[in-house]
């Protein structure tokens, strides 16, 4: 229903403290002036990219508002205010067999109920193509295990925006990055654990943790992503289930908007997005969801291992694709450490030790929209490293045209194949390929990124007192500190 060089960016040290507040000029081409406002309380400023408003640096926002707005020169003005978001909890690889969500055997749920990703490999292979090779995704998330041996060669450098490091590792109990990295990019053919649907790509992770709800923050993420020239951004967050409609703020807006219309010559940036895991609609006035809504992303909803919608998974007139992930029994609300309510679940890896879901390298009850939008999101990765030139709107067009319609006694599909349950259906990946490379000539192209990536530590758990193993002593257990935003991993 929807239809790069690399550049550091160089921002003071305040942009790590104080209150920001948003101003936008009557004229685009007005530049903001310290002086201008000096009676404002500004500390620092600086040109959000991308977007046409400028952050500023205060002790007190509301002073600042009411100062600023003063001034005839300023159309728009308003104090970062946390939004009610969170994110979307959710040699042969021994697990490989378990994935079902990549072939169904009758694993679980109904043999036939899968993405077909294991035909896209093979079909892809018989072209000549590395699934993947040359793609960058996007990961905007908790944190990450940036040194799991399962993911090796697979993190390239990302960046920390609550702190501004390039080393956004987890700091915390902060398992769920590590879960969606794993289903996109998790090393194939390598003798353990499980695989990624798109196996040559390679992520760049965002590290947000609890401070995604701030608008400044989530500008800085997209903003680093698209200066590192990423092909893809996947994000299993939105705003929190149940908890009302939620907006998606104009700077982002104009943001996204920028990534799909101006990026990668022309071509677009494909932004996914997680639909959520409340049962409720991200497009009626009392649930709005404005994230999912948008018109320049992709909203992913959740089908289970029987092609069935999962209990939990959000709908509506924006919901573009479904694609396969666990379910619950109906009334429950997805939690991806509630492991007795979870049928269906998702073979991924997991953060190591006591920092995962499971205290393991691995889980098997990862779910949730969250896990069902990175897969999605592999495929457009597959699909842009079979025939590079690829546009947005073509990526879109072929992924619902291709997408399985299954429930149909219950999709109630219209007779443009849309549903507010299943969107255009369940995404299948062997027969987007097919139908891309029936209209173009696949033949790959991309080479492989020759960017740093962090280095991977097969490591036992060390013994209790014990923590000279740990790459450094962000892995040591802290305090868990709110800061006042409500972002809900889904």
């Amino acid at each position: 229903m929807k239809r790069v060089i690399f550049a550091i960016l160089f921002f003071s040290l305040n942009i790590f403290a104080n209150d920001t507040v948003f101003v936008k000029f009557e004229n685009n081409i007005k530049k903001f002036s310290a002086i201008e406002f000096s009676d404002c309380g500004i500390n620092d400023y600086y040109k959000i990219p991308r977007t046409s408003y400028y952050a500023v640096k205060t002790e007190n926002s509301a002073k600042a508002v009411r100062c600023i707005s003063q001034n005839r020169s300023v159309k728009k003005v308003f104090a970062d205010e946390p939004m009610n978001i969170s994110y979307k909890k959710a040699v042969p690889d021994p697990y490989l067999q378990n994935q079902w969500h990549f072939q169904n055997t009758g694993q679980t749920g109904i043999a036939g109920n899968d993405a077909k990703i294991i035909e896209a490999w093979q079909y892809l292979e018989e072209l000549g193509i590395k699934p993947g090779l040359g793609i960058k995704i996007g990961l905007i998330d908790d944190a990450f295990d940036l040194h799991h041996p399962d993911m090796e060669g697979k993190f390239l450098k990302g960046r920390d925006v609550t702190n501004g490091s390039d080393y956004p590792y987890a700091h915390d109990n902060e398992p769920h990055g590590t879960c969606v990295a794993g289903v996109i990019a998790a090393v194939k053919d390598n003798g353990i654990g499980v695989a990624g649907a798109c196996p040559f790509c390679r992520i760049v992770p965002v590290r947000a943790s609890e401070e995604l709800g701030k608008a400044e923050n989530m500008a800085n993420a997209f903003n680093y992503l698209l200066d590192r020239g990423v092909h893809v951004i996947s994000n299993s967050w939105g705003p929190s289930d149940n908890s009302g409609p939620v907006e998606m703020p104009e700077i982002i807006a104009e943001i996204i908007n920028f990534a799909r219309f101006e990026f990668r010559k022309g071509k677009g940036i494909v932004v996914f997005f997680a639909a959520g895991n409340g049962n409720e609609s991200i497009s009626d006035p009392e649930t709005f969801d404005g994230f999912a809504a948008s018109p320049d992303v992709i909203a992913v909803g959740a089908v289970n291992a029987s092609g069935s919608r999962s209990a939990y998974s959000d709908f509506g007139e924006d919901l573009d694709i479904v694609s396969p992930s666990s379910d619950v029994d109906a009334g429950y609300i997805w939690d991806p450490f509630a492991i007795d309510l979870t049928s269906d679940g998702i073979w991924t890896v997991d953060a190591r030790w006591y920092y995962g879901y499971n205290q393991t390298d691995y889980t098997s009850t990862f779910g949730g929209t969250s896990s069902a939008t990175p897969l999605v999101a592999a495929v457009a990765g597959l699909m842009i490293s079979a025939y590079p030139d690829v546009t947005w709107d073509e990526i879109y067009e072929i992924i619902t045209e291709s997408a399985d319609k299954i429930a149909p006694a219950d999709a109630g599909y219209d007779e443009n194949g849309f549903s507010i349950y299943y969107g255009y259906g369940r995404i299948n990946a062997v027969n987007a390929l097919k139908m891309l490379c029936g209209k173009y000539e696949c033949a790959g192209g991309l080479e492989e990124s020759k960017e740093e990536v962090y280095e991977s530590y097969d490591q036992e758990i060390p013994d209790e007192g014990e923590f000279s193993e740990f790459p450094d002593d962000s892995m040591l257990p802290i305090e868990k500190y709110a800061y006042g935003c409500n972002i809900t991993l889904f």
